[in-house]
């Protein structure tokens, strides 16, 4: 947890939920999207949730290159997973309960690139939801209770448009790391902050991200600003797991309104 963003508090939704019927209750949507954290090109990157478990307790993961077996895999495996955390429940999320308004992604501009660019190692596509429970043996300290996680194997562009906009949600924090610009196989620059995906963000009407997390294996020189200018306020810097950084970066906006809600100046 950061603490210099907000903590949430445990939500009913969340500590409501039944292992025991929790495939047939009603995928609450809403409660997953507000106030989470987006990681488009995410692949099976823990230090979001390392980092800001306890300042959103909802993880909604994209990356159209791994499948539902490794995902499977990294979760239970005692080699990957989340440290002190055990799946409790999980089941598939399907495109109706997903994105009820419908899939429908905007078509890209030429600048943007070709979204057909790299389809050969795109994996089949699939939506897993899963809820993690702290073990007995870590402390509070050591993050909240649960925190739900969503995967899919989709496009981050698309899935964003689906999941937020169509939806008329926001997440509370956006990560661009590491996302695979150039030779890492993504048909678009999420860095760019005029591309597709930052104009998909920071033009959402019902209200742009607090916080943007900016980095991947570099120093942290290469992210001494952040890649979407609107964020503007530096917050602090990360280690990421297996060496490079991770900036944390708040929309000016947004610190303005807080600084005067505080008396700050």
């Amino acid at each position: 947890m950061i603490e210099q963003l907000p903590t949430v508090e445990k939500p009913e939704w969340l500590s409501g939920i039944d292992s025991t019927n929790f495939r047939e209750a009603p995928f609450p949507l809403a409660d997953i999207l507000r106030s989470s954290l987006y990681y488009p090109s995410a692949s099976f990157d823990g230090d979001p949730v390392r980092y800001f478990a306890g300042n959103v307790v909802s993880f909604v993961f994209v990356d159209c290159g791994k499948s539902e077996e490794e995902l499977a895999k990294e979760l239970v495996d005692p080699r990957y997973g989340f440290r002190g955390y055990e799946v409790i429940a999980s089941r598939r999320v399907t495109e109706k309960e997903l994105a009820p308004h419908g899939w429908n992604p905007s078509f890209p501009t030429p600048a943007d690139g070709d979204s057909s660019r790299y389809c050969d190692w795109r994996k089949n596509p699939f939506c897993s939801w899963n809820i993690l429970q702290r073990l007995d043996e870590f402390p509070e300290s050591h993050g909240p209770h649960r925190f739900s996680l969503l995967y899919l194997c989709a496009d981050g562009v698309a899935a964003f448009q689906a999941l937020y906009i169509a939806n008329r949600a926001s997440p509370a924090i956006v990560a661009v790391i590491q996302p695979g610009n150039g030779f890492g196989g993504n048909w678009t620059n999420f860095e760019d902050p005029k591309g597709i995906l930052a104009t998909s963000v920071t033009n959402i009407p019902c209200g742009k991200p607090e916080v943007l997390l900016f980095g991947g294996i570099g120093r942290r020189n290469f992210y001494r600003k952040a890649c979407w200018s609107d964020y503007s306020e530096f917050v602090c810097f990360l280690d990421k797991a297996g060496g490079g950084s991770i900036g944390v970066w708040r929309h000016a906006q947004q610190q303005h309104a807080a600084d005067g809600a505080t008396g700050r100046s």
